[in-house]
């Protein structure tokens, strides 16, 4: 089947996946233009488009690391949300209800990490913090 323009960067993206004749066939099925593949043509895409793949690759890994929860904002956002719900609960409610109040705290907890609000300051030293003193030993070859 000859395919049109969309449809070869559609299969190129696919094989550019990794994906096989027929899970291309598959999804490919259920696009506006219904068309399917053999598994020559997905092999003559791969190696005759080879260069096109590698670049439709490095550019998915650089969305994937440009995009969603992949961002800090994102994933800080998200915890801001549900923190929020249970700063809600705790004030509504007049018990002390400690499982969600230990939510509440490693959620807090996660949103300083994200953000850098909390540094662990790491420092090696050696006896009564002097200089640190290595001792290498060797065996003897017999």
């Amino acid at each position: 089947m000859q395919l049109n323009k969309k449809q070869k960067e559609f299969v190129l993206k696919l094989a550019a996946e990794g994906l096989e004749s027929d899970e291309i066939n598959r999804r490919a099925a259920k696009s506006k233009e219904p068309f399917s593949v053999s598994r020559q043509q997905v092999d003559f895409y791969r190696k005759s488009r080879g260069h096109v793949i590698d670049t439709l690759k490095k550019t998915g890994e650089l969305d994937a690391l440009c995009a969603g929860l992949s961002l800090k904002d994102a994933r800080v956002a998200i915890l801001q949300e549900v923190t929020d719900k249970l700063l809600r609960r705790v004030r509504a409610s007049d018990d002390f209800d400690e499982p969600t109040f230990r939510q509440l705290r490693g959620l807090l907890n996660d949103i300083a990490k994200e953000t850098g609000g909390r540094k662990t300051k790491v420092e090696v030293a050696g006896n009564e913090g002097g200089p640190i003193t290595i001792c290498v030993e060797y065996e003897d070859a017999e």
